[in-house]
């Protein structure tokens, strides 16, 4: 059974000096907005939810579930860079998928309803969402979503950077919104209880996914444009329109989305959680690490390695991509437990760090999912 929060704080003494962590403490003045949120109840405190990452499986991987208190992690079916992601290819991760599923049925719970995370929670397993961190897969079929959702998928980003068939990625040259078969695969999203994710999606198409979706839409893994001017990061009016409509904005470790500076730290990465919170309240953030469980140097033991992947993708140099890409204290499976512990050290309350750690994630996916 994995630690608690406060049961690893006490027994591992990580405190701020050990890590280097500065910075002042922080007070909350919630706005009038909270008091209309459901509340995390006893049964879902401790639920932690990464809305986006990685793991693996085995020995090791097993090991790095259980030393990262997690409760839920999402991740990706398939890469996204060029060529496009195709149709053949997502089914076959989806099948590859449904054999991890069937390889361990007492350890990796398939996330199909909100359910299924209290269930991993009870019992001490991992809950899995699967879904796309694009939407070239679909082929300008509509019919496709529902085929995905019946095979499992439960989250699909709209766009990864570039145009796709349904709109504009944060580094087209022009964003031209949603497209007309945009609008319908995010109605049709709705219908079925699939999450819609704006991550990578231009600022344009980010704000018709919002206006047209009848559910919340979710930037699962994002940082604030205000902390770091990075097309990958979100200006302030779209986190306002997001949190109008119930949303959260999940906030990443990865060092050049968090800050310029050559190597972010851990505080860099708090003060986006705050800033969402300041701008439109604690209901509205979370956290995709949009890492690995097990740390970004499990999968890229070196630079080289890094580069190597990551040529695929044809990223644009005002992304800033950079080596390395992990914050130096949030680099390894306790990730989670350390972030909790500096949240509360900045001041926020213990039921504040519940709903951050997952219960704003929960809270959405109960209302899109059941």
């Amino acid at each position: 059974m994995s630690l608690s929060r406060r049961e690893f704080v006490q027994g591992a003494g990580v405190g701020a000096a050990a890590l280097g962590m500065g910075g002042n403490a922080r007070v909350l003045d919630p706005s009038p907005e909270t008091t209309r949120i459901a509340r995390p109840t006893a049964e879902q405190d401790d639920i932690w939810i990464d809305a986006l990452g990685g793991l693996r499986f085995g020995p090791e991987g097993f090991d790095e579930i259980e030393r990262s208190g997690l409760t839920m992690i999402e991740t990706t079916l398939g890469a996204p860079g060029d060529p496009p992601f195709g149709y053949e290819q997502a089914v076959q991760d989806v099948a590859s998928w449904h054999g991890i599923f069937n390889q361990y049925p007492d350890r990796v719970i398939h996330v199909r309803r909100s359910a299924d995370i209290l269930e991993a929670k009870r019992t001490g397993g991992i809950a899995v969402m699967i879904g796309f961190q694009n939407a070239t897969h679909l082929q300008r079929d509509l019919a496709n979503v529902e085929f995905f959702y019946n095979l499992g998928i439960r989250q699909m980003q709209l766009t990864y950077n570039s145009l796709n068939a349904l709109g504009a990625g944060c580094t087209e040259r022009v964003d031209v919104g949603l497209s007309d078969f945009g609008v319908e695969v995010v109605q049709r999203m709705n219908e079925l209880g699939m999450i819609v994710d704006v991550s990578h999606t231009g600022v344009r198409s980010t704000m018709d996914a919002i206006e047209v979706s009848g559910t919340p839409v979710l930037f699962t893994h994002a940082n604030c444009r205000a902390l770091c001017d990075n097309p990958r990061c979100k200006t302030d009016e779209q986190i306002r329109a997001l949190a109008a409509r119930g949303g959260v904005m999940g906030i990443t470790t990865v060092n050049f989305f968090v800050s310029k500076k050559p190597r972010s730290t851990l505080d860099d990465f708090i003060d986006h959680i705050a800033h969402v919170a300041d701008l439109v309240g604690i209901d509205y953030v979370g956290i995709g690490t949009d890492s690995s469980i097990g740390g970004w140097r499990v999968s890229f033991p070196t630079e080289q390695a890094f580069w190597d992947f990551h040529e695929q993708f044809h990223f644009k140099p005002e992304v800033d991509v950079r080596w390395p890409p992990f914050i130096e204290e949030l680099d390894r499976p306790e990730k989670m437990h350390i972030i909790a512990e500096r949240l509360e050290q900045r001041g926020f309350s213990g039921g504040e760090v519940d709903q951050v750690m997952g219960g704003n994630f929960l809270r959405v996916y109960e209302e899109i999912m059941g």
